[in-house]
């Protein structure tokens, strides 16, 4: 089975080819989210408007705690749930972020397999794959697109992310959304992400990602570091 990463990738590359803006990876860079409310349609008409109230100010408070941050380091388990096999996959990896643009995604076991970006420029590598490659974005138009759509997250570019998605509030304490992909090309590959933040609002702590065929992947941030110098090289292949 491939891991979630090279998954993901295919996702992306399927979806440039389409013309889609909806990128995965973006809802993971732990930046602000803007919304438009009652993309599902779930509780009662009660719970739905108090819900529904509540999602402005909960926004509010996701861009506040967001601004502050400037690093991040983490974790994190990814589970891989298949309707056609009782076992569930598990992959385990890193995940690194600085401001304004650079970040690494990067999964060691079972596979050693990894994409960091800064500024125009980026790395990728695969224990299968030979030496680690270096591109500019420039060169690769579905990772420039991508970068764009991470640059939006990490910036709170709330206008420019309303178009791309549909999010409604699923929980208040600790806050939890659901985004549903505008396009129609995206939603044939991915349902909905339901994305889970800390208690003080500040980074991500769950993403369940479930497909239109029904499986899911649900990814963990653990021992998340917040504001701290990161390892010299951590968006080069050697960290």
């Amino acid at each position: 089975m491939l891991v979630l990463f090279e998954g993901l990738v295919r996702i992306f590359r399927s979806l440039f080819k389409r013309g889609s803006l909806f990128f995965l990876l973006a809802s993971l860079l732990f930046g602000g989210i803007t919304a438009v409310a009652g993309a599902a349609d779930r509780g009662t008409e009660a719970e739905k408007i108090e819900v529904i109230s509540s999602l402005e100010p909960t926004l509010q408070r996701i861009r506040e705690a967001a601004a502050g941050v400037e690093t991040i380091a983490s974790s994190m388990v990814q589970e891989k749930y298949l309707k056609a096999f009782a076992e569930v996959l598990k992959a385990h990896g890193r995940f690194a972020f600085e401001r304004p643009d650079c970040w690494r995604w990067e999964l060691v076991d079972p596979v050693l397999s990894g994409l960091s970006v800064c500024g125009d420029k980026g790395r990728r590598w695969h224990e299968k794959g030979g030496k680690p490659q270096s591109f500019k974005l420039a060169d690769e138009p579905w990772l420039r697109h991508f970068a764009t759509q991470v640059t939006a997250w990490t910036t709170a570019d709330f206008d420019f992310l309303q178009k791309q998605y549909v999010i409604a509030l699923l929980k208040s304490e600790p806050p939890s959304l659901e985004l549903i992909p505008r396009e129609v090309a995206a939603r044939r590959l991915i349902a909905s992400l339901e994305i889970t933040f800390s208690v003080d609002y500040r980074y991500v702590t769950r993403i369940i990602i479930r497909e239109a065929d029904g499986d899911y992947t649900a990814i963990n941030f653990l021992d998340v570091i917040i504001n701290q110098p990161l390892p010299e090289g951590s968006f080069s292949q050697e960290y």
